[in-house]
């Protein structure tokens, strides 16, 4: 498959706008969640932007951003996978192996740079949002 006429962009665009909004009603708890005991930690206290100085439009900018981009990578590839929910999971995961687990790893080996947990939580936070967009651009509709 490709995205060679208006009726394909169309179902891409439909999928992009699920997606998002799927995360960003899902990424706001999740990521309130997983990165606020680090930002009260006192070792931390300088790794963190305040929130009063967050620009919140960036978090949203780079969600729509990478959802965007995974469901461009899920199209173009969708030929070569199985659809529904068992290709999805499997394209989730091998995207987040490929682009989120094995550069941590690499990371973690070589530098000292940042506090594990929070490398993992950022992993987490990734490959959660690879998952679900991946599950819901593989789902294959009736008139496919």
């Amino acid at each position: 498959m490709g995205l060679h006429s208006t009726r394909d962009w169309n179902r891409f665009l439909l999928r992009f706008f699920i997606a998002f909004g799927f995360w960003e009603v899902i990424s706001v708890p999740l990521r309130s969640l997983l990165f606020s005991a680090f930002y009260y930690d006192s070792s931390l206290r300088t790794f963190f932007t305040p929130v009063s100085e967050i620009q919140w439009i960036a978090p949203i900018l780079s969600d729509l951003v990478q959802v965007f981009f995974l469901g461009i990578v899920v199209t173009l590839a969708r030929s070569s996978f199985q659809f529904g929910i068992i290709g999805g999971i499997v394209t989730g995961i091998s995207f987040s192996i490929a682009g989120f687990i094995a550069p941590v790893f690499g990371a973690l080996q070589f530098t000292k740079s940042l506090p594990n947990k929070i490398l993992w939580a950022w992993v987490f936070y990734q490959s959660a949002l690879t998952l679900v967009g991946s599950l819901i651009y593989a789902i294959r509709s009736e008139d496919e």
